[in-house]
């Protein structure tokens, strides 16, 4: 990937992140997409806090367009270790991407080195329930924003682990 291919890149990437969203959920996932942007930043936080925090910040950014986002990611483009595409959430009518990167200044100092040349990586990645057990089962692709249902799943998956492990006692 180079800072001139990386609009064609990403475009290219957003069918192929759409596709198994729209096989492992049971939304309708539209094809009109608009994005949002933010950085990964290096955390001492559990998932579920980064979790909240993450959905806290990207409640407050607009949906933009990627002709909109696309100069602030060749900006950075020398400094871009990885991007990855989530699919915040999806709509009825439209699908928020979240583009996330990760920059090589957060990097430790020795595998920055390494890596100081080379472009930056691109990946899809769907975000799947923690409480998910069965991985055939479909799921709701904006369960992160729904915190009491994620807590109820939680609460009854540990209910679920007691269970099993005093059957094996």
């Amino acid at each position: 990937m180079t800072s001139s291919t990386l609009n064609q890149q990403i475009e290219d990437a957003i069918p192929v992140l759409l596709k198994p969203a729209k096989e492992l959920t049971w939304n309708k996932i539209s094809g009109n997409c608009k994005f949002i942007i933010g950085e990964i930043k290096n955390c001492e936080k559990s998932i579920i806090e980064q979790q909240k925090l993450l959905i806290k910040e990207n409640n407050k950014k607009p949906p933009v367009t990627l002709t909109d986002i696309i100069p602030l990611l060749n900006g950075l483009y020398k400094n871009l270790y990885d991007i990855n595409l989530y699919i915040y959430k999806a709509k009825k009518d439209f699908t928020i991407i979240d583009i996330r990167y990760y920059l090589k200044s957060s990097l430790d100092e020795n595998y920055k080195a390494q890596v100081l040349e080379n472009p930056p990586m691109l990946h899809c990645k769907i975000s799947t329930p923690y409480w998910l057990t069965n991985k055939e089962e479909k799921f709701d692709i904006n369960w992160e924003h729904h915190i009491a249902r994620n807590k109820w799943k939680l609460f009854w998956l540990t209910q679920q682990m007691k269970c099993e492990r005093i059957k094996y006692l």
